[in-house]
């Protein structure tokens, strides 16, 4: 079995890595379509062999062409840890999302109730996977922290628009020195060039999930090595071997 994805993303910040979570989404609202005829599975194999920590995969089917399908493919071709992104309804798709190969879940809590959020989250602690709780303002970092997350996504992209917004990693830049130490901070989406990772790094955060630059790149494994070995530094206290 592969690590857990919070392991994921501490190795490779050990060995001296950028994190780089590579999101394999079938359509972009924006953007249309990302696979482009692609193979879900040899994509996957081929961001894998590129140096991606960890993938994530999109299996909401309205506006983003998901499903669980993909997700099992992906699982079955990959010894990565994978997370899950989907609009989430209810606790026993924690348990869906495991036994099609997840290892985390992304809950955006723009899209959930309080109440949701909670029973989703205590799913996830039960079953011993990691959730990736996606904010995108200072509300919701607040409602992010009472959950005592170890992991917290910060989306550079309105999600209520169906991310056709420009986004800015300026979204990083102002809610990533809010989290406190200890918990692992990922900057999510407008990440189109290796200055827009390292303006997200020097705000504060621990790794990057990259998509439609990746896969609308010419070629995605030399952009995944090109992120990978530029930037990935260990931060403060961490050693590299």
């Amino acid at each position: 079995m592969s690590s857990s994805f919070a392991e994921a993303i501490r190795n490779a910040r050990t060995h001296g890595c950028l994190p780089v979570i590579a999101d394999i989404k079938p359509v972009s609202p924006r953007d249309g379509s990302l696979l482009r005829g692609r193979a879900p599975a040899d994509l996957a194999r081929t961001l894998e062999s590129a140096g991606a920590c960890a993938l994530s995969v999109v299996t909401a089917q309205e506006h983003f062409g998901g499903n669980l399908a993909v997700l099992r493919e992906v699982a079955d071709a990959v010894d990565l840890p994978i997370l899950r992104k989907d609009f989430f309804s209810h606790p026993d798709q924690v348990n869906e999302s495991v036994s099609a190969g997840a290892r985390a879940v992304l809950l955006t809590l723009c899209t959930l109730s309080p109440d949701l959020t909670t029973k989703l989250y205590e799913r996830v602690c039960a079953l011993g996977i990691d959730a990736v709780v996606e904010i995108h303002t200072q509300e919701e970092l607040k409602r992010a922290l009472a959950l005592k997350p170890a992991i917290v996504g910060i989306n550079n992209r309105d999600l209520l628009q169906l991310e056709t917004d420009d986004g800015d990693v300026a979204v990083t830049e102002g809610l990533a020195p809010l989290v406190p130490p200890g918990i692992l901070t990922i900057s999510e989406s407008s990440l189109l060039a290796p200055a827009d990772v390292a303006r997200a790094l020097g705000a504060g955060a621990d790794a990057v999930l990259v998509g439609t630059a990746l896969l609308q790149a010419p070629d995605p494994s030399a952009r995944i090595r090109e992120l990978v070995g530029a930037t990935g530094q260990p931060h403060p206290g961490e050693t590299s071997s």
